[in-house]
């Protein structure tokens, strides 16, 4: 069996939850990667062209390839595009829990695409990979990302300090954890 067999392509009412292929590139740049005042918390270096942003495309096939990193590009059923990313990540199979970490476009904030999305992740991390626990790490300044988390039911379990790097600075993340009963 190949590391990433349990991937699975995820559907709900309004998205496709599939693999990122080259082709979502230019896109994902376009909707995301083009804005690092926005995904500076999702992803730490800042990209100051679509050939910068090129490469991590190809660390995404490295990541299914080790089946260690299960990442879903967010499509949208009616129109095709791709408007955000989500990821069951970190895993640790001696205790059976993983991360999750989640960014929608800012073109499409605000619409409930996040949280249909990463739903649907937990869903498949609980009922598929049978996980017991996963954790959201949050930068505190990322007040979006724990609205959604609370919003799903995610619980705030501690507070990291100086956690997270970005440029020359520390900030702080808080973890919301979700556990399968």
């Amino acid at each position: 069996m190949e590391k990433d067999d349990l991937f699975e392509e995820l559907e709900t009412e309004r998205l496709i939850l599939r693999k990122v292929v080259d082709e979502d590139a230019e896109m994902l740049y376009q909707n995301i990667y083009n804005n690092f005042d926005y995904f500076k918390y999702y992803y730490q270096l800042p990209f100051d062209s679509f050939e910068s942003y090129k490469p991590l495309v190809e660390k995404y096939k490295e990541w299914y390839a080790n089946g260690n990193h299960f990442r879903w590009g967010v499509v949208l059923k009616e129109t095709n595009e791709i408007i955000g990313l989500v990821q069951l990540h970190t895993k640790d199979i001696l205790n059976n829990n993983c991360k999750i970490g989640y960014i929608i476009s800012y073109k499409y904030n605000n619409r409930g695409y996040g949280k249909e999305a990463v739903t649907k992740v937990i869903d498949f991390g609980f009922n598929k990979l049978k996980f017991h626990r996963i954790d959201a790490n949050i930068v505190v300044e990322n007040e979006a990302s724990i609205k959604l988390a609370e919003s799903i039911g995610m619980h705030f379990e501690s507070e990291r300090k100086d956690s997270y790097k970005l440029g020359e600075n520390y900030y702080n993340q808080k973890v919301y954890t979700i556990i399968n009963k």
